[in-house]
């Protein structure tokens, strides 16, 4: 090939590498600004396809959609000064496309690293929010959802904790507004139910969190979660075993309460056995009287029929029990009335 052939194949690759270079692609999950010589000349583009100058204008890309990051875990003062381990994700998207480049981009192109360091940029504005949040609550409203405050007096809240039922003292300023008004009964339908309460810990903390963002960094937050609270690792073994002796008293009482139950229901039974056996033997002893009674009469009844018969039958009765046995011995005069049917039918 001569070199005319080869400046024909270098004016090929040129043209097709500037056809290439002059259009780009905007998707629906992509966000876009146009830059020309590092500035932005056109931002916050729909979704399609657009001509630019090749080598001159540079187009920055970057994810429109709703990303989640997890928050590293941080420990917060609840109002009560305990300490809590809180582990949340961010749920959060570009809102201002320029705004979110120039504040975050720091001069670079690359989507990933732009979101590594907007990610940094939310860090502490979303800690520091749960912080605000969480030192205005108590342990068991953060929990629970719940107020745990049994009496305002004084500009002071009394708090019982109730796992352990002991008290403390926190002045009413250092509290939600909310706390209060659960304590005051001002809530509705039951403070609003636990998951009201703690939708509006979250609404509150993401409020906060945009006035920043939205205006410094052009990223909305779209929600923000608790995934977990718990106690740190030097106090966790403290707090189980009050949960555990307070769990244990809780046991006894019911087995107490349950032992009183049984020796009610034990001794009820015994007095019902006693009634029902000493029923029964009234109504034997009646029904034995009766039988007696009954048949003393029939024996008088036949007794007075014919009177020798009887006393020869009951004799001869008494002569079969009385010689039944060999070995038994009688010592009696001949004479006496016991043999006197022996000498006689007639008993002469």
């Amino acid at each position: 090939m001569n070199n005319r052939g080869w400046f024909a194949l270098l004016a090929v690759g040129v043209v097709a590498l500037l056809a290439l270079d002059s259009f780009y692609i905007v998707k629906q999950t992509e966000k876009a600004v146009l830059k020309e010589f590092s500035r932005i000349k056109l931002a916050d583009m729909d979704p399609g396809i657009y001509f630019k100058w090749p080598f001159v204008s540079e187009v920055v890309k970057v994810d429109g959609r709703a990303l989640v990051y997890d928050v590293p875990t941080q420990a917060f003062l609840t109002a009560e000064k305990k300490l809590l381990n809180v582990d949340a994700f961010v749920v959060w998207r570009i809102n201002n496309v320029q705004r979110y480049i120039v504040s975050v981009g720091g001069g670079s192109s690359n989507p990933q690293i732009m979101e590594d360091r907007a990610r940094q940029l939310l860090d502490p504005r979303v800690n520091e929010a749960l912080r605000n949040e969480f030192a205005s609550r108590t342990v068991f409203q953060v929990v629970a959802g719940e107020s745990d405050v049994e009496e305002v007096k004084d500009g002071k809240a009394i708090i019982r904790d109730p796992t352990t039922g002991e008290t403390t003292e926190v002045p009413t300023e250092k509290l939600d507004a909310s706390v209060l008004d659960a304590a005051e009964g001002k809530a509705v339908a039951d403070s609003a139910s636990a998951s009201d309460q703690r939708e509006a810990l979250m609404d509150q903390v993401r409020e906060e969190v945009n006035k920043s963002t939205m205006e410094d960094l052009g990223i909305e937050v779209v929600d923000i979660r608790v995934k977990q609270v718990d106690w740190p690792e030097q106090v966790r073994g403290r707090v189980f075993d009050r949960m555990r002796a307070e769990r244990q008293r809780d046991a006894a009482a019911h087995r107490s309460q349950g032992r009183e139950e049984a020796e009610k229901i034990r001794a009820g039974a015994d007095r019902q056995r006693t009634e029902i056996l000493a029923d029964a033997y009234r109504k034997s002893q009646a029904i034995r009287g009766e039988g007696d009674a009954l048949a003393a009469s029939i024996y008088a009844g036949a007794y007075n029929q014919d009177k020798e018969f009887f006393r020869f039958y009951r004799s001869l009765q008494a002569y079969k029990e009385s010689f039944k046995d060999p070995e038994d011995v009688m010592i009696l005069e001949p004479d006496s009335d016991f043999f006197r049917y022996m000498k006689g039918a007639k008993g002469q």
